[in-house]
């Protein structure tokens, strides 16, 4: 049997898994309920100094069981497939729904809780073939590669913290009692450099990534030369003196910044009094124009999938139109709280976790300005290459935000000296209604979902230096 049909069988045992779990329940005993079986094949290479410091491979399947009884949810899974475990576990959902709270909002989706009526996701797409023709002694390889290329990107760079490359196989099944059963599988490369380089008593450190659904289609040596490039560029960094400036985020800076904006828009937080965003519906955010999507759809989205994680059919959400906020994301539970559709955007990390709200490809879409024309609009200002603290020093509830930075001045719509050991300070609504212009270079990087942005120049930010 080839390594392919192994992969296909595995999405069948799934399938067969639910199938044979749904029917050790108990006639009567539920009012409705859901098996979600999930397997996950990973691979993780450290290398340093051309040496192997971390070699592993996982190989996890479960399920996880859902049932429904007058309203309350009970929640169990389990690692262990044998036919004993199985009937245990759905035991311990059972009993655990005689205990959780009541809500006359808790049953499966219906069709009727779908904003999105059509599968618009073709799954062959998910699943790259060739990535099985790629050996575990090519992916150290790969590894090994990337950071002699990385040293030898520049005669500044004088080592490399760390290379990292994983990867794996996503395989998913659901089956509920409203007739419900589909599957999908997906691949993903990722490979990713954090190079050091010197200058006189100086250092600097810069990364970069490659992220694919296939490990031979990374491109090592673009990789390789932007880690240096980002590492060198802010050799001799000095601290400004505090004070206003405008800014131009670098898209890899810009995407993290979309996690912040993503994590205000969870239904979920909004309903619990635990978001800037709560009432806003219909107003405009941006002065500019800005469009942002969550896209479950997207084609080469990583994020991508014909169904969420309670099998609710995917889309395209416009979560900003022309800067005006239309929507939040919602699950199942939390659209019917607040009497509207799911977005699709219920997320599960795995077999052991229940539903909730979460992002897939969520981007700010691009505009029609080159990084050029944004950096050379600004008289001065700071191109910011990296941040620091993003998650620690923003405070969802009252939107203040306060950043590490570093990166380069900008002097008369052009790159100069290098800055660090700064900090950045704002709110985030103050911070997006400086939105002034979009750039064309949309990138996306991967952090709790896929999170997309081009270059962008917000105006009037407070930077703190000496």
């Amino acid at each position: 049997m080839t390594e392919n049909n192994k992969i296909e069988t595995k999405i069948e045992e799934l399938e067969r898994i639910c199938s044979k779990t749904a029917a050790k329940i108990p006639p009567g005993s539920v009012d409705q309920w859901e098996i979600f079986a999930a397997r996950g094949l990973e691979n993780e290479i450290d290398v340093f100094n051309g040496g192997i410091e971390t070699l592993s491979f996982s190989d996890s399947t479960g399920i996880g069981i859902r049932v429904f009884k007058d309203g309350s949810i009970g929640y169990a899974y389990t690692a262990v497939l044998e036919e004993d475990v199985i009937t245990d576990t759905i035991k311990k959902a059972l009993d655990n729904s005689k205990i959780t709270k009541k809500d006359k909002l808790n049953y499966l989706p219906t069709k009727k809780d779908h904003k999105y009526s059509k599968n618009q996701v073709d799954k062959k797409l998910l699943f790259d073939r060739d990535y099985l023709k790629v050996s575990i002694t090519e992916k150290i390889e790969m590894a090994k590669e990337l950071e002699i290329l990385t040293k030898k990107a520049d005669r500044r760079i004088s080592g490399v913290t760390n290379v990292m490359y994983s990867d794996g196989i996503s395989e998913v099944a659901i089956l509920n009692s409203d007739g419900l059963s589909d599957s999908y599988n997906t691949t993903i490369a990722l490979i990713y450099v954090n190079a050091i380089s010197r200058k006189g008593g100086d250092t600097s450190t810069g990364d970069y990534f490659g992220i694919s659904r296939n490990p031979s289609d990374i491109g090592l040596a673009d990789i390789a030369a932007k880690a240096a490039e980002r590492s060198v560029s802010i050799l001799g960094g000095k601290k400004i003196n505090s004070q206003s400036l405008d800014i131009v985020l670098d898209p890899m800076v810009a995407a993290q910044f979309m996690a912040v904006i993503a994590s205000t828009l969870n239904a979920d937080s909004v309903q619990k009094g635990k978001s800037l965003f709560k009432d806003s519906i219909s107003k405009k955010i941006f002065v500019i124009e800005a469009d942002i999507f969550d896209d479950g759809t997207l084609p080469g989205g990583l994020a991508s999938r014909p169904f969420d994680g309670e099998g609710v059919i995917k889309g395209k959400t416009a979560v900003f139109e022309k800067g005006i906020l239309r929507t939040y994301l919602y699950d199942t539970y939390t659209a019917r709280k607040d009497k509207t559709l799911s977005t699709g955007n219920a997320s599960r990390a795995s077999y052991r976790s229940t539903p909730s709200v979460g992002i897939s490809n969520f981007y700010i879409s691009p505009g029609s300005f080159t990084p050029e024309d944004i950096i050379g609009s600004v008289s001065k200002g700071f191109y910011v290459m990296d941040i620091i603290g993003l998650g620690s020093g923003t405070n969802p509830i009252s939107g203040h935000m306060s950043v590490g930075a570093k990166g380069l001045l900008i002097e008369k719509g052009k790159l100069s000296s290098p800055v660090k050991e700064v900090t950045m300070a704002t709110d985030i609504l103050s911070f997006l209604k400086s939105f002034k212009m979009i750039g064309n270079d949309l990138k996306f990087v991967p952090a709790g979902g896929y999170l997309g942005s081009p270059t962008i120049l917000v105006e009037n930010i407070s930077i703190s230096g000496k």
